[in-house]
């Protein structure tokens, strides 16, 4: 196999305390626990006082309940660097959510955030494959064409309930849940070759595993990193009871366990958030979701990571998630001092003035958090909606920079996110290397005139209050938003009034977030707006601009489901589209950043000039809150869905602290 590139996880390249607090986190290092240490870990004392595992753990080794820590932590752990300083262990993290969905994903950005790989701090933000480093696996290969990743396993890594991680899990995870096909019969995107297919897993040997793709996926390993990435290992001895092709009685057993048959139980089994699923990250689950208003995860016995004093991660004893009914709620309990770190949904423009003048009383502070996303609410008329006449006109170029032009984007700015941020398409950020201000800024100028003049070259004049479609009837449509983003209804409100001034009758559909994507998925909806990811790197998140599945998609969805299918289902895109394809695949082809890079930059300047989709206001960096007793949280955060927002930071090298 020819190599581009082989990592060992060692960061050789040290930087001083100053760049390391704003690029965002705990520096990370393989080595053995006893072998040499990087310079400057030796240099930090161990002020705590206290043992190489926490008190509690230390405990049950002295009552017989539990294994020695050398025996349960692997050759060679992963070595945390402290954002500040070594921690002490025990104590209890408070933080919330508002609702299930938005629990679920917080979740996953702090607790569960422990994928085969990482991306490298510090954070240079550009996530190339020159970003990815090591962290379950303890090094890992690919070949230049991008179908053959081989990963090295920790020796001696253990599930939380002491059972050894193996190539065997890997296996598992891949060949019979994430490419099998009953459970996955389309695989995917970052388990699957451009042509669609799905990988398959190799076990070379005890700890070392390959995976090998039917044709170019050379972005996979990026997404492994991101939030979600965590398909590539499943605890095989726990799942595989349940699995049809591994017990010939899984039928029978799901029926005593009330589910239809093997495939529902194994998706309640599979369930990260079922409690008896053993895994690797730094807490396990003690009180699961529907138990209450909170759900709580407790520490992991065998977390496989050490601070540079060999010390075992977590420090902090355990994770107390409290629901909210919704974001005021949420925020009354951070101004009142109960929570101690927040990421999502209130940490928004409009609430940080009250946020900042109430900082001594809740007893909290600011931490910056950089995002990915593009845009506060893009505008997607769905092009290949089911009422043939919206079609039509949604098609209409014309149409869409007319609508652009009666937005006031200025007012949205003011009114809605308190002067932060400014008018905005769906175009990188910035600070992107993919930054166009062309397509950045074109068609953002709120003029009545010019929005007038737009749709009558789209050929629909205006009769008495509205302006006519080809069907001779009012142009009117309903836009859809997910209530637990209330700044989108907002937007929506004001845009509303400047539509209809130029005949345009827009209706608003305020929906759950679960309603939202269910309608999405159908195909159901008209026109939506919703938060865009891509604004850092494109290239992880090419579907925020292209068609490439239903979900996510919505100025688009059945050209979506036609290319996720190999043009099974949905409906043939044009061949402007079908051209972005082929860039696209091209780009999966090749692991040469320059490349990848020349690639995507021609898809976007397609989707600048064909200007599918309507932005609103760009994403400034932002903020996350945090309670002064919780130390080691870095005070810059970068990236959102690319970085997984805290997760990344190493969580578990959080401590209470004063």
């Amino acid at each position: 196999m020819s190599e581009e590139y082989e990592h060992d996880g060692l960061i050789e390249n040290p930087f001083d305390r100053r760049s390391f607090l704003k690029l965002g986190g705990g520096l990370l290092v393989t080595a053995s626990i006893g072998g040499a240490l990087p310079e400057g870990a030796r240099a930090l004392s161990d002020a705590t006082g206290g043992g190489k595992e926490a008190p509690s753990l230390a405990a049950l080794v002295r009552q017989g309940k539990l294994p020695a820590l050398n025996k349960r932590l692997p050759a060679n752990p992963q070595i945390v660097k402290p954002v500040s300083r070594l921690g002490a262990y025990g104590g209890t993290l408070r933080t919330a959510a508002v609702g299930v969905e938005d629990l679920a994903s917080w979740i996953v950005m702090t607790t569960f955030y422990e994928n085969m790989l990482a991306f490298r701090l510090p954070w240079k933000g550009k996530g190339s494959i020159t970003d990815v480093t090591p962290n379950i696996c303890e090094s890992f290969t690919l070949n230049r064409s991008g179908t053959e990743f081989t990963f090295k396993l920790r020796r001696g890594l253990r599930w939380s309930d002491g059972r050894p991680f193996t190539a065997d899990d890997v296996v598992f995870a891949v060949n019979d849940l994430g490419t099998h096909k009953v459970l996955a019969p389309r695989p995917q995107a970052r388990l699957s070759g451009r042509d669609g297919r799905g990988c398959r897993a190799e076990k070379i040997g005890t700890y070392t595993v390959k995976l090998v793709y039917p044709s170019p996926n050379s972005i996979a390993l990026q997404g492994v990193c991101s939030a979600g990435g965590f398909y590539l290992h499943a605890p095989a001895h726990y799942l595989k009871q349940f699995h049809i092709d591994h017990n010939p009685n899984a039928n029978d057993l799901a029926k005593q366990n009330g589910f239809p048959d093997w495939v529902a139980l194994m998706a309640s089994k599979n369930d990260r958030h079922n409690i008896d699923r053993p895994t690797v990250a730094a807490w396990k689950i003690a009180t699961p979701f529907g138990a209450g208003s909170q759900t709580v995860y407790v520490r992991n016995p065998y977390y496989w990571k050490v601070d540079t004093q060999g010390r075992q991660l977590p420090y902090i004893d355990k994770w107390v998630f409290t629901v909210a009914s919704s974001p005021e709620v949420e925020l009354g309990q951070v101004l009142n001092g109960q929570v101690d770190l927040v990421g999502r949904l209130i940490n928004t423009s409009a609430n940080k003035p009250v946020l900042a003048q109430n900082r001594k009383r809740g007893k909290y502070h600011f931490f910056e958090l950089d995002t990915s996303f593009m845009n506060q609410g893009l505008i997607q008329l769905n092009q290949t909606a089911q009422d043939p006449v919206l079609r039509q006109i949604f098609r209409n170029k014309d149409f869409r920079i007319g609508l652009s032009h009666a937005i006031n984007r200025t007012e949205l700015v003011q009114t809605v996110f308190a002067g932060q941020g400014e008018p905005w398409q769906q175009s990188p950020k910035k600070d992107s290397p993919w930054y166009d201000a062309t397509m950045a800024k074109q068609y953002t100028q709120f003029s009545l005139a010019l929005a007038n003049q737009a749709l009558d070259r789209a050929g629909y004049r205006r009769r008495g209050d509205f302006r006519i479609g080809p069907d001779g009837k009012a142009i009117s449509f309903v836009v859809e938003c997910a209530n637990n983003t209330p700044q989108m209804a907002q937007m929506l409100t004001l845009i509303q009034k400047t539509w209809s001034a130029v005949g345009i009758d827009m209706t608003i559909s305020n929906v759950t977030e679960d309603l939202y994507f269910q309608r999405q998925a159908a195909n159901q909806h008209q026109a939506s707006m919703f938060g865009a990811s891509g604004g850092d790197n494109p290239i992880l998140y090419a579907g925020s601009y292209i068609p490439l599945t239903i979900r996510g998609n919505t100025w688009a969805a059945l050209w979506g489901l036609w290319k996720e299918s190999s043009g099974t289902k949905g409906e043939m895109p044009p061949q402007y589209v079908r051209d972005w394809y082929a860039l696209y695949n091209g780009l999966l082809g090749t692991t040469k950043p320059v490349t990848q890079k020349n690639l995507m930059a021609r898809i976007l300047r397609g989707v600048r000039d064909n200007f599918p989709n309507i932005g609103t206001v760009s994403v400034p960096v932002g903020y996350g809150i945090v309670s002064n007793r919780l130390k080691n949280v870095p005070r810059y955060v970068p990236g959102n869905l690319t970085f997984a927002n805290v997760g990344p930071t190493h969580p578990e090298q959080y401590f209470i602290g004063k």
